[in-house]
């Protein structure tokens, strides 16, 4: 049986960028489909098909996840937890959204997201630091800009972060498993 992911539409409430959107539907698209399509999306669900960019993977927390694991991609067709989800993938035959296979997971890391000081941000992938060009690259590969990613994760100085890299992507290589 496979798991859910609803990929958010919108930033949380917490980021600066607090309602704006995430463009992560039209990423996660650009990731598992490798042509131009034309897409129905029922009401509520508008997407910018002309966005760049890929999302490669997703930064779960918790240590839930294992490689040939499966997922349904999701979204809220309207306001979260309050309305329905919708499935997403392609259809080839009549260029809409349907229900489709689930999307495998192929590889996973460990991340740990640790505050030092009020100013010192670390992030540890497979329990090795990363640099910032490593860290810049692991916000490209999750749909966002490099200060995105970082405030995304602004964790307090007393609360750290801990959880799962999934990669349904054969693409991204974060060094030793």
């Amino acid at each position: 049986m496979s798991k859910v992911i609803t990929f958010p539409r919108v930033f949380p409430k917490h980021h600066p960028k607090s309602g704006q959107a995430t463009y992560f539907v039209e990423q996660l698209y650009n990731s598992l489909f490798s042509r131009s399509i034309s897409i129905y999306y029922p009401k509520g669900l508008e997407v910018n098909e002309s966005i760049l960019g890929v999302k490669n993977h997703m930064i779960i927390s918790g240590n839930n996840w294992k490689v040939g694991d499966k997922f349904s991609p999701r979204v809220w067709i309207e306001k979260p937890y309050n309305s329905k989800q919708i499935i997403l993938c392609e259809d080839v035959e009549i260029k809409q959204i349907i229900l489709c296979e689930d999307v495998e997971i192929k590889k996973i890391y460990k991340i740990r997201i640790w505050r030092e000081s009020l100013l010192n941000l670390r992030f540890y992938i497979n329990g090795e630091i990363i640099s910032a060009p490593k860290i810049k690259e692991l916000a490209e590969n999750d749909g966002l800009l490099h200060r995105d990613l970082l405030d995304w994760f602004n964790v307090p100085v007393e609360k750290n972060f801990e959880g799962q890299i999934i990669c349904w992507s054969s693409a991204v290589s974060y060094g030793c498993l």
